[in-house]
């Protein structure tokens, strides 16, 4: 028999909706929609509104190391 590789899956969700956003983030839904508008992570799929994390993430990441 030949050896088989287990392949890791992340558990973090690639996009969220609105109210899993907003707990994530700790803040009320003002902020998250300003924040999610600002990052360009907001994804529209008919009436449904998603937010794409990884962007978010590289915003995120980007505002808080201003200098």
């Amino acid at each position: 028999m030949t050896d088989t590789t287990i392949n890791e899956i992340s558990t973090a969700p690639v996009c969220v909706n609105r109210k899993e956003f907003m707990k994530i983030l700790g803040c009320g839904q003002y902020t998250a929609d300003k924040i999610a508008r600002q990052s360009g992570a907001r994804v529209e799929i008919g009436r449904r509104v998603l937010i794409y994390m990884p962007k978010v993430n590289q915003y995120l990441s980007d505002v808080t190391n201003l200098k």
